[in-house]
């Protein structure tokens, strides 16, 4: 019984040694530096920088209409193409167009003869003036016929209203175009335009001939601009106003093509505060966070943005000049952590 009780109370010592050899080592791994970069809060100064997506355009974009609509017979161009102004595009079926203007001009024709012929005789006192005036006012409608007509006629044929490059839609010979439909468009390419939209609370503080930076993910590359438009009218569904910024002559903006997509950056004031990174602030269920450091440990600090700023945010509360804020590896950081920087 003595030999039992002196193995188990061996057995005791010796895991009670271990367990106190792996708390002392595993309390160690726990208080662990962490590795870490710091920043040093200061007052700094820096522009409000809003950014909004947009799409680049082209200088003009004129849709290209027949507008009486009537059955395509004819399309001379293809889209991409380089056209010049009065060029002939496309046609459609002339038939009842021609055979009204024939008829115009004919009876045009006749007013004429009878004016004519009976001139001499008014002016002889043979015609009364009320007979007088109702054959000139058959003449001005005849020419008024004509005129209307020709039009008509001319309507039949599409001709490039300014020199572009032809964005032609899905349409073929025999299609029968309604009053209005276009059958494309045509673009003006020597100068390009950044469409974007921007919300009814910050339309305000865009100006007309304001600079902004058109940046294009595609390109990787950024081209300087100038607001041109911008709407007075919001839409019903977003409340946004539409923006329009012409870039700056450049070579370069020639690779630009209508439709790419588009960031468009507007510097509208300078500020002056604490102005942190804002990599380094974490979203919490009440607001948002920083990890300060203090008296060599690490502590969670909550802090209240004022707005987002060309190289960071603005900290209205919370921070204080001298602070010291965990700038990256903050993903891994716990109340009380110890760092190395």
């Amino acid at each position: 019984m003595k030999k039992v009780l002196l193995g188990v109370t061996t057995l005791c010592i010796f895991f009670l040694c271990s367990c106190h050899r792996g708390c002392k080592k595993y309390s160690y791994l726990l208080d662990r530096p962490l590795p870490a970069e710091i920043e040093v809060v200061g007052i700094n100064n820096s522009n409000v920088t809003n950014t909004y997506v947009g799409e680049i355009g082209a200088k003009t974009d004129l849709p290209l209409i027949f507008p009486l609509g009537g059955q395509l017979t004819s399309i001379q161009v293809k889209s991409g193409q380089q056209v010049r102004e009065g060029q002939v595009l496309a046609t459609v079926d002339n038939t009842q167009a021609k055979a009204m203007l024939e008829s115009a001009e004919a009876m045009l024709a006749q007013a004429k003869d009878a004016y004519a012929r009976l001139k001499p005789v008014h002016e002889k006192g043979g015609i009364s003036d009320v007979k007088w005036v109702e054959m000139e006012t058959n003449l001005q409608k005849a020419q008024s016929m004509v005129i209307s007509s020709r039009k008509r006629y001319e309507d039949c044929t599409l001709r490039a209203p300014q020199n572009g490059v032809l964005n032609l839609n899905d349409v073929e010979v025999g299609q029968h175009l309604s009053v209005g439909q276009p059958i494309g468009s045509l673009l003006d390419m020597t100068g390009k335009k950044a469409f974007f939209t921007v919300p009814e609370n910050e339309i305000g503080a865009l100006m007309h001939g304001e600079d902004v930076t058109v940046f294009l993910p595609a390109l990787d590359r950024s081209f300087e601009a100038k607001v041109e438009e911008k709407s007075l009218v919001a839409t019903h569904i977003a409340h946004t106003y539409q923006v329009i910024a012409a870039l700056k002559d450049d070579k370069a903006a020639e690779m630009l093509l209508p439709g790419m997509v588009c960031r468009v950056i507007v510097n509208n004031k300078k500020v002056s505060g604490f102005i942190i990174s804002s990599g380094c602030v974490q979203t919490q269920q009440n607001g948002h966070s920083v990890w300060l450091l203090r008296n060599g440990r690490t502590t969670r600090q909550m802090i209240k943005i004022v707005e987002f700023v060309e190289n960071g945010v603005l900290v209205s509360e919370g921070l204080h000049k001298g602070d010291t804020i965990i700038s990256k590896g903050y993903q891994k950081m716990y109340e009380g952590a110890r760092i190395s920087y």
